[in-house]
């Protein structure tokens, strides 16, 4: 923040640091940074899909259409984690962001596990999926660098964003065509209370929508599961 009170942090530069010595995840959680892994700031405009409630499924679909180009199979789990997939179908977590807007500015927090994933200890209770790295992905050609990879990745989601930031709706669609467990049964938690439906796609406003029988919900806000 402030480097954009400075003037040197306009919309869509961004700062990356090659380790951490603190940090934190969505909801405050401890967040373990070892060297070689992307951790980045990514200033947004404050322009649609970013000005609103869509901004980190937005953000998380254009890393992850990002991630997808250099030759990774992500998804996005709702709201803003990003997903491998194996060939086998295994889903474990490769990254996350998480956005803090402050007298106008709306930053995009950004970790991505290049080399290692975080320890087990650092893993919440009870969370939804292992966590894993690019590194032990199956992928063809030589792996890049943390500080390689950061630049093509806010190319590809900046040329994403000026291609199609005049259709209002296309963020939506791209993130729905990666949305992990679409169409698939899923649980809902926040707090005690849970919801079980069919994972239909997202409202406009970047919400979940869930379907149970005859009824859809619509959520902004909770953890998301696989159905047990």
């Amino acid at each position: 923040m402030r480097l954009a009170e400075l003037g040197w942090f306009a919309p869509w530069d961004s700062v990356q640091a090659t380790s951490q010595t603190a940090g934190r995840g969505q909801l405050r959680r401890r967040w373990h940074s070892p060297p070689g892994n992307v951790y980045a700031a990514l200033r947004l405009p404050l322009t649609p899909p970013f000005a609103t409630t869509a901004a980190a499924p937005a953000v998380a679909a254009l890393l992850a259409g990002g991630l997808a180009e250099v030759g990774w199979s992500v998804r996005i789990k709702w709201p803003n984690d990003l997903v491998l997939v194996s060939p086998a179908g295994e889903v474990r977590k490769v990254g996350g962001i998480l956005l803090e807007e402050r007298g106008g500015v709306l930053v995009a927090g950004v970790g991505i596990n290049v080399l290692c994933p975080p320890s087990p200890d650092f893993l919440r209770k009870g969370c939804a999926m292992r966590a894993t790295s690019l590194a032990e992905a199956d992928f063809s050609g030589r792996l890049p660098l943390a500080e390689e990879l950061w630049p093509l990745l806010v190319n590809c989601a900046f040329s994403a964003y000026d291609a199609y930031s005049s259709s209002a709706l296309y963020w939506k669609t791209h993130a729905e065509s990666m949305l992990l467990w679409r169409h698939e049964q899923v649980e809902l938690r926040e707090g005690s209370h849970r919801v079980c439906g069919t994972l239909e796609g997202l409202t406009e406003e970047g919400g979940l929508r869930l379907s149970s029988g005859w009824r859809e919900q619509e959520f902004l806000s909770g953890s998301l599961y696989p159905c047990p």
